[in-house]
């Protein structure tokens, strides 16, 4: 089945719990290199197959956030948000209030934001929103200086907020505990920049006009990891683990405050490793920031174990592999390899980039090739013992454990395995709208026109291809049935 609009689809949302499909229409330039500022959001109910309602959005100052049954509306400005609650059936307007929302629990009906208030600490009195009315249900101190990281769920009621820190929140109640700690900086050096131009500029025209202020460099932090009883989190100060109940701090070891930024930390072996990229973000910007390095910590007393810092500040980690003993890690235009057991570093090589382009990432499983049997395999299990690359030319470098180049593979627009079931495998191919569709052993079942942004709701695969949205009944293609999953 397809579904055909009249401009391109930029977003869409299908509301599972009512069956309507929301569309955000947003068309381009004449040329096709640019989006246009303003657009249409559209209702459709696909049962019935018709169009329920249509509203006008400007892309530049408003937004559409949307969960099960609740959609709402927002228009930002200098001074804060205004934001409505629109009727899904009608798309009218139900209420209307001054927050800026952040968070939508649609089994509780409640939101989470904050008002545009004056007086000290007053921007980070996050409220509580009944969702039925606009209503304030209760509010709290929880900073958001430096944004919000991250937001999750682990039962109906408790919401993980990273933001400055960890907090868990009642979303009923706003009780909670939090932890604090350091997520962002304030980067004063553009202004010191606009304000050497605004005095050289005063100096020509007689007008001195000096900015102050400064830029917001955030994502100072890591992934959170939990298991039944804890939390472990990095920031750009200290590692810590956390009592998931109570917000008690079992331990904490401090980070080097002048090298820790955005990192990545996993548990193996009784131990924590921390990936320190050597980066951070100003807005949607990634910056080098603080510096690379690995390090290893006791899961039971957080002791540190060894940490590795890298020699050149700018040249951040892009990506990193494990293997039995050695840690991998790449750059742009090199590769390293370090002990697992001690962090010691074992070697190094250089890559030119203009002969094979710039280092990307390490190949995950996700990634498929075909075989001599025309079967899909997924391209870093045809040998373990080997490693591969990807280079910003789409070529993939398979080297051994001593970090030579035994082969290359072309893989400009590599075959990506965006879906998984219990008995099937969805393999797309690139940015093409060609998917195929493939059981456990690798054998093609079937091939479908779809891309790896196509999404499966019960056995419907449902894809946007530039003004059109396709749906796909699975069953009718390869004769699904209720335990394929």
């Amino acid at each position: 089945m397809e579904y055909a609009f009249p401009d391109k689809i930029h977003k869409t949302f299908l509301d599972t719990v009512s069956g309507f499909l929301t569309v955000q229409l947003r068309g381009t330039s004449k040329n096709e290199k640019w989006q246009n500022n303003t657009g249409h959001i559209l209702q459709y109910d696909i049962s019935e197959q018709k169009l329920m309602w249509s509203k006008k959005i400007s892309y530049l100052t408003s937004e559409l956030l949307q969960a099960e049954n609740v959609m709402i509306y927002m228009v930002h400005n200098k001074f804060g948000s205004k934001s409505s609650s629109l009727d899904i059936y009608t798309g009218k307007e139900l209420w209307k209030s001054n927050h800026t929302v952040y968070h939508i629990d649609p089994i509780n009906r409640i939101g989470v934001g904050y008002k545009p208030q004056i007086g000290f600490n007053s921007k980070n009195k996050m409220e509580g929103i009944d969702l039925h009315n606009g209503n304030t249900l209760w509010k709290m101190n929880l900073n958001r200086e430096y944004g919000w990281n991250d937001a999750f769920h682990i039962n109906d009621s408790t919401l993980i907020v990273v933001a400055s820190g960890l907090h868990s929140i009642n979303i009923l109640n706003g009780d909670g505990w939090d932890y604090e700690t350091i997520t962002g900086t304030k980067d004063y050096a553009n202004t010191v920049g606009a304000n050497v131009a605004g005095v050289a500029l005063g100096l020509l025209t007689g007008t001195f006009v000096i900015t102050t202020g400064y830029d917001i460099v955030s994502d100072l932090v890591s992934n959170v990891l939990m298991d039944d009883l804890d939390f472990y989190f990095a920031s750009k100060e200290e590692l810590v683990r956390i009592d998931k109940q109570t917000g008690e701090i079992i331990w904490k070891q401090p980070l080097p405050k002048n090298l820790t930024g955005k990192s990545t930390i996993f548990i193996e072996d009784g131990r924590i490793f921390m990936i320190n990229q050597g980066i951070a973000f100003m807005g949607n910007r990634r910056i080098n920031f603080g510096g690379p390095f690995i390090a290893a910590f006791d899961r039971e007393t957080g002791k540190q174990i060894f940490m590795a810092a890298m020699g050149e500040k700018k040249d951040p980690i892009l990506s990193y592999r494990l293997a039995e003993n050695e840690i991998y890690l790449v750059s742009k235009d090199k590769l390293t390899k370090y002990t697992k057991e001690t962090g010691q570093f074992i070697m190094e090589k250089t890559f030119h980039k203009n002969e094979l382009g710039e280092l990307k990432h390490f190949i995950g499983d996700q990634v498929f090739i075909a075989n001599e049997n025309d079967e899909f395999v997924s391209l870093p299990q045809t040998d373990t013992t080997k490693i591969f690359v990807l280079t910003n030319k789409g070529n993939v470098l398979v080297m051994d454990n001593q970090l030579e180049i035994t082969s290359t593979i072309e893989q400009k627009e590599p075959n990506i395995c965006f879906l998984e079931t219990g008995k099937y495998k969805f393999i797309a191919k690139g940015k093409d709208y060609k998917t195929w569709i493939i059981d456990n052993s690798g054998k093609k079942i079937a091939e479908i026109e779809a891309s790896s942004a196509a999404f499966l709701i019960d056995k419907i695969l449902y894809d946007k291809q530039q003004n059109k949205l396709i749906a796909i009944n699975l069953e009718e293609i390869i004769g699904v049935n209720k335990s394929w999953h």
